[in-house]
């Protein structure tokens, strides 16, 4: 079934991620810089690594050899070009066996056998659902693969990535879910979304958070699902508090904003009572609120991507949740949920057609969507 092969493919991405972080010799390869139209302009530098487009080009693979009806409709934030230290540009992929993408990728590793087999491994490692640290879907779902788009973020929060150790606010990095983390290796996410072609909206969506803990001298990953259609409501977290895991604590007037919000909107949210807490990574904030260490994800501009918020708004979905788009319920109370079809990308800047444009507003609950916005509404009257 296919949340079930999405989980798979999650965690395979979340195995590839860690394993290029084992070895720093290894990890110093995967780093190039992005061309100027490829780069988020939130950024003065923004990266692309081996290990983005590795995950991005396997999970397209797999999910689409399994379902070739989707195949054309699965699309990702990152180019698979990469150029090697001979200036050759050579196109990523997951070959058809393990011999094969290893000689390949040791093209793109500077003729480096060792450090492409590692890699090539994890790409061709046997999974099952039961390798995945999750709930397991119990649930038959009935849809038009030929209808159903795929966004994928393979790796959310580069930066962090790149440079992130263990959390800045835990010194073990035990499991503590119930910490929100400020930065670090934990605020690192693969994000899979599955869309409706025909409406854009998010039906299916999986989180899969790879540096969930440190334990025994490794990092250990944590998925999560969730899946929104007109017949199935379901998620591996309960929205019903007396039953949910013991690792969610709901938060109270808990708002999650980038480091780069606007002053005035963080002044207006704390004199309505408000906590801010802030955090890197569209993908992190957004599970942070689906798991209730936040009540409210609140982002004034347009600097998020489809890719970034599919997943995490299927979610959300089906927690009875949304994401919004934070000018339209602000400026001009009406609250549209984000679309992610794409209606062509034919002459225009990738970055720019894939945007969230306006904004976004994620939350669990409708009670205190409502009271944010009436509070910054009130802000912009007269001058929206």
């Amino acid at each position: 079934m296919l949340l079930e092969a999405l989980i798979i493919a999650s965690e395979r991405a979340a195995n590839i991620a860690r394993k290029c972080r084992e070895d720093e010799h290894l990890f110093k390869l995967l780093i190039e810089e992005k061309s100027e139209d490829e780069a988020n302009p939130r950024f003065v530098q923004d990266f692309k690594t081996l290990a983005d487009v590795l995950i991005q080009e396997t999970l397209k693979h797999d999910i689409g050899n399994q379902y070739p009806e989707m195949k054309e409709n699965i699309k990702g934030e990152e180019s698979n070009v990469f150029c090697n230290a001979l200036g050759e540009r050579i196109s990523v992929e997951k070959l058809e066996s393990s011999t094969q993408t290893a000689e390949l990728l040791s093209k793109v590793l500077n003729d480096d056998p060792e450090a492409a087999h590692l890699l090539a491994e994890e790409v061709h490692r046997d999974l099952t659902i039961d390798d995945v640290a999750t709930q397991r879907p119990d649930v038959e779902i009935s849809l038009n693969y030929a209808k159903l788009g795929v966004w994928i973020d393979p790796i959310d929060s580069t930066a962090e990535y790149i440079n992130g150790t263990k959390d800045k606010d835990c010194q073990d990095c035990q499991d503590d879910s119930q910490t929100f983390s400020t930065g670090g290796l934990k605020c690192v996410t693969v994000l899979i979304g599955v869309y409706d072609l025909e409406t854009g909206g998010a039906i299916m969506g999986i989180v899969n958070q790879p540096f969930s803990s440190y334990q025994d001298g490794r990092w250990r990953g944590k998925c999560y699902w969730g899946v929104y259609t007109d017949t199935v409501k379901c998620c591996s977290i309960t929205s019903d508090s007396q039953t949910e895991p013991s690792y969610v604590k709901v938060g109270t007037n808990v708002v999650c904003l980038s480091g780069s919000e606007d002053q005035s909107i963080k002044d207006k949210l704390r004199s309505g009572g408000f906590e801010l807490v802030e955090a890197p990574g569209a993908g992190y904030k957004m599970l942070a609120t689906v798991v209730g260490l936040a009540d409210v994800y609140l982002l004034s501009k347009s600097s998020t991507f489809k890719w970034d918020s599919c997943g995490p708004h299927a979610l959300l979905r089906s927690l009875s949740g949304d994401i919004v788009v934070f000018e339209d319920a602000v400026h001009r109370d009406e609250t549209i949920s984000v679309n992610y079809r794409v209606d062509s990308e034919a002459g225009t800047n990738k970055i720019e057609s894939c945007c969230n444009k306006g904004g976004i507003i994620a939350f669990r609950n409708c009670s205190i969507i409502n009271k944010i916005v009436s509070l910054l509404r009130d802000e912009n009257d007269g001058g929206a």
